[in-house]
């Protein structure tokens, strides 16, 4: 990572630690009988382009952007929705905004800010950032797009409709289309018929799937200034539904993501996620981390349900907070599908390394997680981690008790790390690869952690293949027949020779 970009954040996160507490920040929100609350925090990077492009329901527009800055886009779910970016660490109001449902407006915060969003009703919140983050071809190791999973209009990441604007994606429909890493990756859990549309009606797809399968589509979105881009869409806010529930996310090159689980939260039994590596090079491997809750056997999977790696912890390697990283492949491109199974709950990450191929060079990416009210998480953490406090609480931080008020936030060095604490509690974590060029992801609320589903049936039923039906089904239906003819034979020639003594 470059030297003086890390003395930056070096300095800014031990100024934060040292006055970490700050005074709860006083909203002028319209009374609501809830407050939807999304933490973040901005690492220093490059600058993004001095000008980027969006598509807008046709037409491009240009957007000057200013240097020492990232990017948050808001996405309206309801119309009428208020909204507040404060900086928690000053305790300042920085923006006061109203949007409505499909609409999408975006703000620039300054490197090294710690900031909350505040919003009357459910909303989608994106920071991203980095001089490669909103070109998709780039050049050599300099490609952009970033990986996360996209949040539902209800709640968690599994659902019925979402409204999202995509994360940039990578190798855009550019030389290669092997090199693409797509933003709309959408896997099916149940049977289902789907449908995505920009939202001011001028393109649509369709299609169905069944349990595991997944379609894959580049759309448009953010691009750098002249910035070759390909992709569907006339917008950069695109509308999903799906009669049955589905998960969908980008996945992009140089990517670090925690997985949520297909059960809701972060902890869980199972899980599914894409991970793409789309170039060669002997610095890039793509690598998954499971950190166990409890004892058990772990199984990581494909999409055909093929055993890819699995092991089982012991009840004093969960006690010891030991984990799992596995290294799926080194400067060889692949496209991962994968399933984990778990006895016990356990914690699921995935990612890709640049520069060198280990694990604290995951990135440069950033990534959210969270834990309900007494709930355990682990995570594994590449360069550091930031707590926020949704409320006051006091949490346990791998042993120790820790009071935490309202808005507070606590840093966190690299390495795994278990918390526990008696309310929510959002965590972000950063992994800075070998630079911070090209990062982003969306932000969680509490009702992401609170949304909760069931196992989805056919789920992990692997489909049998024409040798398996024959021995399992046709085999057995042709010994049966033979002996039945044989029998049957038998008998005719039995009666013959009785007959022929009468």
């Amino acid at each position: 990572m470059n030297k003086t970009v890390w003395g930056k954040i070096a300095a800014l996160l031990m100024l934060a630690f040292l006055f970490a507490t700050v005074p709860e920040a006083f909203s002028i929100m319209p009374n609501e009988n809830t407050e939807h609350v999304y933490y973040g925090y901005v690492p220093p990077s490059t600058n993004i382009p001095a000008n980027v492009d969006e598509l807008i329901n046709g037409t491009m527009v240009v957007t000057p952007v200013p240097p020492g800055v990232a990017i948050l886009d808001v996405v309206g779910f309801e119309d009428g929705t208020h909204f507040e970016i404060w900086n928690i660490y000053t305790n300042t109001l920085l923006y006061s905004d109203t949007i409505n449902r499909f609409e999408r407006k975006f703000y620039f915060l300054e490197y090294g800010l710690f900031f909350k969003v505040i919003s009357t009703r459910r909303i989608g919140v994106m920071l991203s950032g980095g001089f490669y983050a909103y070109d998709p071809g780039g050049v050599g190791w300099f490609i952009g797009g970033f990986s996360t999973f996209y949040p539902t209009v209800t709640g968690g990441f599994r659902g019925r409709e979402f409204i999202f604007m995509p994360a940039a994606a990578s190798h855009s429909s550019s030389y290669s289309k092997q090199r693409i890493g797509y933003n709309f990756f959408l896997t099916a859990l149940e049977n289902c018929e789907w449908e995505v549309s920009d939202v001011v009606g001028r393109w649509s797809g369709s299609g169905s799937l069944s349990p595991r399968a997944s379609h894959t589509i580049v759309l448009r979105t953010r691009k750098n200034f002249l910035g070759y881009e390909g992709g569907a869409g006339q917008n950069i806010v695109y509308h999903l539904t799906s009669t049955g529930d589905v998960m969908v996310c980008s996945s992009a090159l140089g990517d670090f993501v925690a997985v949520p689980a297909v059960t809701g939260g972060y902890a869980g039994k199972l899980f599914y996620t894409p991970l793409t590596l789309t170039l060669e090079d002997e610095a890039r491997a793509a690598i998954f981390i499971v950190l166990p809750l409890e004892p058990g056997k772990v199984t990581v999977y494909d999409d055909s349900l093929n055993v890819i790696a699995e092991r089982t912890f012991t009840e004093s390697e969960v006690e010891n907070g030991e984990y799992w990283a596995y290294t799926l492949a080194v400067n060889e491109s692949g496209r991962f599908k994968l399933i984990v199974k778990s006895e016990g709950n356990i914690c699921f990450m995935v990612g890709q390394t640049e520069g060198q191929a280990l694990l604290e060079f995951l990135g440069d990416d950033i990534t959210f997680i969270g834990a309900r009210p007494n709930q355990e998480i682990r995570f594994y953490a590449p360069t550091m981690a930031i707590l926020f406090a949704p409320d006051d609480l006091t949490a346990m931080i791998d042993g120790n008790t820790v009071q935490m008020r309202k808005d507070e936030f606590r840093l966190m060095e690299s390495g795994p790390h278990t918390v526990k604490a008696n309310k929510h509690i959002i965590i972000q974590i950063l992994a800075s690869g070998s630079a911070w060029d090209d990062w982003g992801s969306y932000l969680i609320e509490p009702l992401d952690l609170d949304a909760t589903y069931n196992i989805p049936e056919k789920f992990l039923e692997k489909a049998q293949d024409i040798m398996t039906i024959i021995l399992t089904y046709v085999a057995p239906a042709a010994i049966v027949a033979a002996v039945a003819v044989f029998f049957l034979l038998r008998l005719r020639r039995y009666r013959g020779k009785k007959s022929l003594r009468a």
